[in-house]
């Protein structure tokens, strides 16, 4: 993409049109604490987010142009503690935001397996990050990328020994996020691993008649060895107003197999005709090869869609007969992810995803 065009004369300092800064927010509240270490990052093109560097650097709230994109939940943003990594007391202490990142061992519901207990989605999003690099653009010098390097180790005394390498890249004057991910196993045994990136949109980008885009295979109950129909799994690709069955932890699920392009990536995301914006993920297939669009649309604030492409399984081995569920990574050995999300303005923009939109074909399993 071409590079933004400064008037180098107009300013002195590059933050003046874009780049980085840390610091810390309080909570839950101005005034409140302990905080949570955060990198504000301001693309230049309209696009604004946070990093929850306190939080495996997962992006939290995230702007355009004024309009929100991300879903928070009433939790604020809460600093990690060992105390939530429990059950699903992982929803005490998630925040929402733009990008969770669920992992590296086990995604997915709380359950047993392998004779021990798992918490809900895993221990990811409840670990701080080391920031190792912050590199600002320097438009004056023809330099416009900026980006953020950081090293997240999950691990305990005799394993297993997670290390992931994460780096955040974007350019200045372009609405995009480029997140890359590098998880290695530092044991000595083999390990389970799933990898899931829980992408939450929220109001007013999410809102009664926005468009989700994906296609393909599709299964709204996985693994019952039934298929739902057309119409219901079609159906919900259309963003209904609030709705009742959605109270409390009411939910519905979409799996998905959707197709690559000839370059090897899947294209998936939202689109609100009215307000002429969306927001599409882009991935490759190989690494991320299972989707799932997670729905809650709550009657009083809870109002939510997940796009979630992932790695592994959601519901555990013992309930998924995809080989996947039961992918390990070996001693030292490494696993790379890419996820670009790029904030579509205008009709044409829209077009564009809309080219990789088509029907849910149902089947019994996925």
């Amino acid at each position: 993409m071409p590079r933004l065009k400064t008037k180098a004369g107009k300013y002195d300092n590059a933050l003046q049109v874009g780049g980085i800064r840390t610091g810390t927010l309080d909570y839950p509240n101005a005034g409140g604490g302990p905080g949570c270490h955060v990198a504000w990052v301001d693309t230049g093109s309209g696009l604004r987010f946070t990093v929850a560097l306190g939080r495996g650097g997962d992006i939290v709230d995230a702007v355009y142009n004024g309009t929100n994109l991300a879903y928070l939940t009433p939790n604020g943003l809460r600093p990690a503690s060992p105390g939530v990594q429990r059950d699903d007391d992982w929803l005490r202490a998630w925040a929402g935001g733009l990008v969770t990142t669920c992992g590296p061992e086990t995604i997915g519901a709380a359950r047993i397996e392998d004779g021990k207990s798992v918490p809900l989605h895993g221990h990811y999003s409840n670990t701080p990050a080391a920031l190792v690099g912050i590199v600002n653009p320097d438009p004056k010098r023809g330099k416009d990328e900026m980006s953020l390097s950081m090293v997240i180790r999950d691990s305990r005394m005799f394993g297993p020994v997670f290390e992931v390498r994460r780096t955040i890249r974007c350019r200045l004057g372009i609405p995009e996020i480029h997140l890359h991910d590098e998880v290695c196993n530092l044991g000595d045994t083999p390990v389970s691993h799933n990898w899931l990136y829980h992408v939450n949109l929220g109001y007013p980008l999410l809102d009664e008649g926005a468009r989700l885009v994906y296609r393909g295979k599709a299964a709204a109950l996985p693994f019952t060895g039934k298929a739902g129909s057309t119409a219901k799994l079609n159906g919900m690709k259309r963003v209904p107003a609030s709705c009742g069955r959605h109270t409390g932890g009411g939910e519905d699920c979409v799996f998905i197999d959707p197709p690559a392009d000839r370059k090897g990536l899947v294209h998936v995301g939202l689109v609100n005709a009215r307000r002429r914006l969306g927001l599409e993920l882009a991935y490759p297939k190989k690494q991320l090869p299972r989707l799932v669009n997670w729905q809650h649309f709550g009657a009083t604030g809870g109002y939510v869609t997940g796009l979630e492409p992932f790695s592994g399984s959601l519901l555990g081995k013992d309930n998924d007969p995809c080989k996947l569920a039961r992918a390990t990574l070996g001693q030292g050995q490494k696993r790379k992810y890419d996820l670009t999300i790029r904030v579509l303005d205008g009709k044409a923009q829209a077009d564009a995803l809309m080219k990789h939109d088509g029907a849910l074909v149902p089947v019994a399993e996925l």
